[in-house]
């Protein structure tokens, strides 16, 4: 076993230092009346129930969603941020009674550049909304410390980014850092393309922080900013991101657990990393934490996805099957249309159920991995191998094969179902929930394996399984994208419910406040 490094251990404790929170004097932290705030969680969990995403994006995605409302709403920032914070607060995203009056004026900058970057109009719908998704991550580091993360990842990209290397492929020096960059941010605090476009924005465009520079004139920044975007696409959507990802994986799990063993020791940190033996016991005992919270995870996935799919999916076979067997048949199928309403809900179940978290051979590669990460010797070097391109006949070929899974995996199915005298409507309804809730299952797997790093071995039932689910697998994806775009249950709550909603409730905390100061006014 090698030796632990004091530099390096010292890192890993100075990262997991916690700054203290940003605090303004008693009377000017921004407070949100309690009762106000029930209703707003409340709302805000029937919310997301019909909005299936992962837990760590929820906040982002909230800022982002209040923030499209209020921009169509309001015109001046310093009020946008105003009621952006209060509603974060109300919902539970931010602390109470804790953020100083004075972050308002700090997100109302972010806020300004915003709106004077998006009068321009120089990039389509897609860069609007890329731009939005920007501030939103913007703002939310404002608004929530990531120092911790910050430290953690440039740590692990430190230790990562001269022992990755690319065989098969010319890759750019610089190229190759920045994917082991993106791939330690990916694994180790799971961000998303936003939050990894706002890091890579400040390096390509750091002008985009100093917004007092160019407000006055925004056309120039505006319009770099369209071919900033792009350069960032490309980057994160490399060929190679995720082999990159694959690779730094199992070293983020690591450092994820080490930094949970630490935090939970406090105080007596420095005296677990001198004693490599306790530190061992400790990562074994936090490895199967994580496995519990992992399983804890997937239940509430489970639970959340198929709520989602109850109240986004299963109602489309009321509103779509029904009217179209009675209008096209006279009649309507009970056998097929209970199946349609049955077959999300208990496959989820039983995807739950079957998902199986990771033995004593996972515990130790993450304990392995640790002892990797602190030691005073270089991390093992690892290569990344690119498959040879696939070009003339070997390529049509393959494209051919890839064509036919998708015409057998579906014919098996649609004459399975032509055996149990589906019609034609419950049949596309079926293959329909086939497909998104296999990608959903597919999904809670993932989930799961966020704490796995060592690979199974792959059998050949296995492998025939792959054959057949991978076309079920690419539909599911795409019409689970395609569809999030159409939800008619988001249109309501955004469009339609949550803006009067918010409206009666930012009323009712301000009538709140006009009774407690003629409360005041008696003493």
């Amino acid at each position: 076993m090698d030796a632990i490094s004091r530099g390096n251990a010292g890192q890993v404790l100075a990262a997991l230092k916690t700054p203290p929170p940003i605090l303004g004097p008693e009377g000017s932290r921004i407070t949100v009346n309690e009762t106000v705030g029930k209703f707003s969680f409340l709302y805000e969990r029937i919310r997301n129930s019909v909005e299936y995403k992962d837990e760590h994006l929820i906040r982002k995605a909230a800022i982002q969603r209040i923030l499209k409302r209020q921009l169509i709403l309001e015109s001046n920032p310093t009020v946008i941020s105003d009621r952006l914070i209060r509603e974060l607060i109300a919902a539970r995203y931010l602390p109470n009674a804790t953020l100083p009056e004075s972050i308002i004026d700090d997100v109302a900058v972010r806020v300004r550049k915003f709106m004077a970057v998006s009068r321009i109009n120089a990039g389509g719908e897609r860069h609007a909304e890329w731009l939005k998704g920007i501030i939103s991550v913007e703002i939310e580091e404002l608004l929530v410390d990531a120092t911790q993360e910050k430290a953690l990842v440039t740590f692990l990209y430190e230790r990562l980014a001269d022992r990755i290397r690319v065989r098969g492929a010319t890759l750019d020096e610089t190229e190759r850092r920045l994917q082991v960059y993106v791939a330690s941010y990916r694994s180790l605090v799971k961000a998303d393309d936003d939050m990894l476009g706002f890091k890579l924005l400040r390096a390509y465009l750091p002008e985009w922080l100093r917004s007092d520079e160019w407000i006055a004139n925004p056309r120039p920044i505006a319009e770099r900013l369209v071919a900033v975007h792009l350069r960032i696409r490309g980057r994160l959507g490399h060929p190679l991101a995720q082999r990159f990802l694959r690779v730094v994986k199992p070293w983020a799990v690591s450092l994820a657990i080490l930094k949970d063993v630490l935090v939970e020791a406090k105080g007596e940190a420095g005296m677990v990393l001198d004693k490599p033996e306790l530190l061992q016991t400790k990562l074994s005992q936090k490895a199967e934490e994580r496995y519990a919270q992992a399983k804890a995870k997937l239940r509430r996935g489970t639970v959340r996805a198929m709520v989602y799919l109850l109240i986004t999916k299963m109602l489309i076979a009321l509103v779509v099957e029904v009217p179209i067997e009675r209008w096209w048949y006279g009649h309507v199928g009970i056998f097929s249309l209970v199946v349609n309403m049955l077959f999300p809900p208990l496959t989820m179940l039983f995807v739950g159920i079957l998902i199986k978290v990771p033995g004593q051979d996972n515990t130790n590669r993450l304990k392995a991995g640790v002892m990797e990460l602190l030691s005073g010797n270089p991390i093992t070097e690892r290569e990344i191998r690119v498959p040879a391109a696939r070009r003339g006949m070997t390529g049509f070929l393959f494209g051919l094969a890839y064509a036919a899974t998708f015409l057998l995996s579906f014919g098996l199915v649609a004459a399975l179902l032509d055996l149990l005298e589906f019609t034609w409507v419950s049949s596309i309804m079926f293959m329909f929930f086939l497909c998104v809730v296999s990608f959903f299952g597919f999904r809670l797997r993932q989930t799961a394996r966020e704490v796995v790093v060592v690979e199974g071995r792959q059998s050949l039932f296995s492998v025939f399984v792959d054959f057949l689910s991978l076309p079920i697998l690419r539909a599911g994806q795409w019409l689970s994208t395609s569809i999030s775009r159409l939800n008619i249950f988001l249109f309501i709550f955004d469009f339609i419910f949550e803006a009067p909603f918010k409206l009666f409730l930012t009323v009712l905390e301000e009538w709140f406040a006009f009774m407690k100061e003629k409360k005041d006014e008696l003493q």
